[in-house]
């Protein structure tokens, strides 16, 4: 029976949702393999960041927009044991702990009893009676007033536990001071004198109301973490958007002083073409002239030498006579002698650098006009004003801190006064119908 107890826990807690820690109900699987119920997946979902979504148990991120399949034989698991349980659940309207409690046995059950159909296994712990009864036993204490001043409590395994090993006897009472318990006996005597003494109800009460008092500060703190998240989100998005825009307008800016250096350089080339064109054009008549006299003089040397080749006297006189006029003629023409030119460079110079200067001016006011716009002034101050006015709120949410803090130590101080009176042993039947 305890193996089918502890079978019946491992299977409970392999059907348990990690996040909601109750069984699967409409269970989705992750593409990292680990399931959740389908409205735990729906409320990470609407806290999620980017679109992404991270799991709970090994905290691999998923996108958002990937389907969820549906786990159709884990779902079928735990709705039929949700149905069995459901079954199987007592009558008398008292929750059935045996499986989890599967060692603490009814006091009064015969050992007979573990083979029959009957309880056996107890449910509740009586502190006064100081036993543990079935679900048949504890009938007496749930219906008869005679037992309506006995305290239950959840199956003990070691009553030993709630006792005091020097007095034997139950755990009633809480030293403040030595942070221990005490029975009836453990206050009469001297150890505890002057102490701080509470019975187990009222020490549970304050430490309630100071456990109750943390979880205030703590949603005040939460609610102040979250609100600082939310504004560091939107001052990261606002970034983004801010370095989005800065490289748009980086690359129009780009573009146009690529555009504007092309032209200038084109510009540049033009000037000087224009300054060449008219030295280009002097050189030109000069390598004409030039080419006539090699022309002519080609000419004469080839008729001389053509005259020199002749053997027949008679020929060459005559040919002589007809030609060496004309040839004394040209040989005493004067040759061409080009002036050396000197190029002008004072005035291309001159056009270049103003070029230059008109280019770096325009230049310079699309840059500066560029970083003003990134650097705005107005945005700086508005900047300044929100970290003053944080810095206000961050100063006055600090002071009324204090002031919580304040008050709570005074409101403990006013609870441990109020129940720290003083204790007599002849109170221990109020305390218990208290209780």
């Amino acid at each position: 029976m305890a193996m089918a107890v502890e079978d019946t826990s491992v299977l409970e807690e392999e059907l348990t949702c990690p996040v909601c820690l109750d069984l699967y109900r409409d269970p989705r699987l992750l593409p990292c393999g680990h399931n959740f119920c389908l409205q735990c997946l729906r409320r990470l979902k609407s806290r999620s960041e980017r679109g992404r979504l991270r799991c709970p148990e090994c905290r691999q991120s998923h996108k958002c927009s990937s389907p969820w399949q549906k786990n159709f034989k884990l779902a079928n698991i735990a709705d039929g044991f949700r149905r069995r349980g459901r079954a199987e659940q007592p009558t008398c309207g008292l929750k059935s702990t045996h499986q989890k409690m599967e060692g603490v046995r009814c006091d009064y059950c015969s050992p007979e009893a573990a083979d029959s159909s009957r309880g056996f296994i107890a449910v509740k712990t009586c502190l006064k009676c100081e036993v543990s009864m079935c679900s048949e036993h504890v009938r007496p204490h749930l219906e008869l007033p005679a037992f309506r001043e006995h305290p239950l409590v959840e199956p003990l395994q070691d009553m030993r536990k709630r006792k005091c090993t020097e007095h034997e006897e139950m755990f009633r009472y809480y030293c403040v001071d030595d942070d221990t318990f005490l029975c009836n006996a453990c206050t009469i005597e001297r150890h505890h004198t002057g102490h701080c003494i509470k019975t187990l109800k009222n020490a549970m009460k304050d430490m309630r109301a100071s456990l109750d008092m943390q979880l205030q500060k703590t949603e005040r703190r939460m609610r102040k973490v979250e609100k600082n998240l939310q504004d560091q989100n939107e001052v990261e998005l606002q970034s983004k958007s801010y370095m989005e825009e800065a490289e748009e307008q980086l690359d129009v800016v780009r573009g146009r002083l690529k555009t504007q250096l092309e032209r200038f350089f084109s510009s540049l080339f033009e000037s000087v073409c224009s300054h060449e064109a008219e030295r280009t054009h002097s050189v030109q008549q000069n390598l004409t002239r030039i080419t006539e006299d090699r022309c002519r003089l080609e000419d004469v040397h080839t008729g001389i030498e053509r005259l020199l080749h002749e053997h027949d006297p008679f020929q060459f006189i005559q040919e002589y006579k007809l030609c060496a006029r004309r040839y004394r003629r040209l040989l005493r023409k004067p040759l061409f002698l080009a002036d050396s030119q000197h190029r002008d460079t004072d005035y291309l110079e001159t056009t270049m650098e103003e070029q230059m200067k008109e280019l770096l001016t325009d230049m310079e006011q699309q840059i500066i006009s560029f970083i003003n716009h990134l650097c705005a002034d107005d945005e700086g101050v508005e900047d300044e004003d929100d970290g003053e006015e944080n810095n206000e709120d961050g100063s006055e949410e600090d002071v009324e801190e204090e002031e919580e803090m304040r008050s709570e130590g005074e409101e403990e101080q006013d609870i441990s006064e109020s129940t720290d009176e003083d204790y007599s042993p002849e109170d221990d039947e109020e305390e218990d119908e208290d209780e």
